[in-house]
This record gives C-alpha cells, sequence and structure tokens, in this order.
C-alpha cells in the first residue's frame, strides 16, 4: 500500500473519529435539551399549578372575608363589619352620628306571612337604606330587623339623616307577595358630642332612644341623658302595633 493510500486511510480514519465524537457530544446535547424541556414543562405546570392555588385562597379569604363582615339576607355589612365601620369612622372624623333603626310589628309579619316574605323585606329595607345614599352615610344590619346608619357629620347632620330614613321606611308601603305592607320604622339616634368616641357606646345609647321612639309608636327619638335602659312604659321591644293581613 502506497503512502499516499496510507495518508488517505489515517485521514479518512480521523474525520470519522471527530465525526462519531461530533455525533455523540451532538447527541449529548440533544438529550439535555430534551430533559432541560421535560424540566421546564414540569416547572410551567408547577407555577400553573401555584397560580391557580393562590387564586383559590384569595377566592377562599374573599368568601370568608364576606362570611364574616357581611349580613347573607340584606348583602349590607353585618354587625361585626359595622363597629369596623364605625370604629374608622372615629379616628378619621371629629363628629359622628349612630342611628338604629327597628322595624314595628316584623315578628307578627315573620308569624303572617312567614320568614321568607319576612327575609324579602328585610332585603327591601335594606335597598331603601341604601338610596339615602351619601359617601358619607354607612347602613349596616346588626341583628334581626335592627339596622344602624353611620353618619360622618354633627348633630344636625345625623337628625337629618334619621328622619329621612323613617320617611323612606315609614311614609312608602313594602310589596310582599302582592299585597302592600305598611311597616313604621322606630329610630333613635346618638353622636359622639353625648357618647363619645367608644363605638359601642354610641350603639348603646342609640339603641336606648330607639326603645323610647318604639315605645311611642314608631317615632324619631334623639338620646336624653334622662332615658334608662327600657322604654318608661316598659313595653319590650317587640311589641306588636295592629296589623291588617
Amino acid at each position: 500500500m502506497s503512502q499516499t493510500t496510507n495518508s488517505l486511510l489515517t485521514a479518512a480514519g480521523g474525520l470519522l473519529a471527530g465525526l462519531t465524537i461530533a455525533g455523540l457530544w451532538a447527541l449529548r446535547l440533544w438529550t439535555l435539551l430534551t430533559r432541560a424541556r421535560l424540566r421546564l414543562r414540569k416547572l410551567d405546570r408547577v407555577v400553573l399549578n401555584a397560580h391557580e392555588l393562590v387564586e383559590t385562597l384569595r377566592a377562599e379569604r374573599d368568601r370568608y372575608h364576606r362570611q364574616a363582615t357581611e349580613d347573607d339576607t340584606t348583602r349590607l355589612p353585618n354587625r361585626r363589619a359595622a363597629i369596623e365601620r364605625l370604629t374608622h369612622a372615629l379616628k378619621t372624623h371629629s363628629e359622628v352620628g349612630v342611628i338604629v333603626l327597628d322595624l314595628v310589628g316584623f315578628k307578627l309579619i315573620n308569624d303572617r306571612l312567614g320568614h321568607r316574605a319576612g327575609n324579602i323585606l328585610l332585603s327591601q329595607v335594606a335597598e331603601r337604606l341604601r338610596r339615602l345614599g351619601q359617601s358619607d352615610i354607612v347602613a349596616a344590619r346588626l341583628s334581626g330587623d335592627e339596622f344602624t346608619l353611620i353618619v360622618q357629620g354633627d348633630l344636625d347632620r345625623t337628625i337629618s339623616v334619621a328622619s329621612r330614613a323613617w320617611r323612606h321606611i315609614s311614609q312608602v308601603p313594602f310589596a310582599l307577595d302582592g299585597r302592600q305592607i305598611d311597616i313604621v320604622a322606630s329610630v333613635g339616634y346618638t353622636t359622639t358630642d353625648q357618647a363619645g368616641h367608644d363605638p359601642e357606646s354610641l350603639l348603646h345609647l342609640a339603641d336606648i332612644a330607639m326603645y323610647w321612639a318604639k315605645a311611642n309608636g314608631g317615632v324619631v327619638h334623639g338620646y336624653a341623658e334622662h332615658m334608662g335602659d327600657v322604654p318608661s312604659d316598659g313595653r319590650p321591644r317587640d311589641w306588636p302595633p295592629p296589623y291588617e293581613g
């Protein structure tokens, strides 16, 4: 075999060896890239699952917050949320008024027409209180047929809102199951000038004033120092007026 042939064979062998090594490196690189792609896909799934988990947890948090702070029947803030709103108002405004509103004869309507009709009535009352409209008024349901209005303002402003709330409830009949129902609201109010800046004290004194308003047949009554913890005639809070079925 000539020297030229040997040289060619040697060169060819070196080329084949180089191609083989290059092929092996290419295969290794392809394998690494494939593994990287698989890991990226897994990571994408992990990120997606984490995102879905965060959204689920956020939705659960919002749901629990609504359950803790929103009344199911009326969609108004509940008592807990009302106290939070009142506490915030007391920190940010020098004068705040609190109004407590109760529906005269609501228990009798529940007994005569059923709880479904009672819940519809509560929702309608809530909507009328919402329509008082101004941003300086917060409506909430305390419990049963008792609502509160938190007013950012002085005594005159509180009296004005209390009177409007009474008219919204007492002067326009409610429609329940095809019949017109007249409801009278008992409205009591107080302000920080009388009760100071303690949320529970404000609600308590407004509630006392509401007792007196109810004892007088459903009117608007402001708190006064001579009032005790019960109406002047000792009638319970849920005494019913005559009801026309």
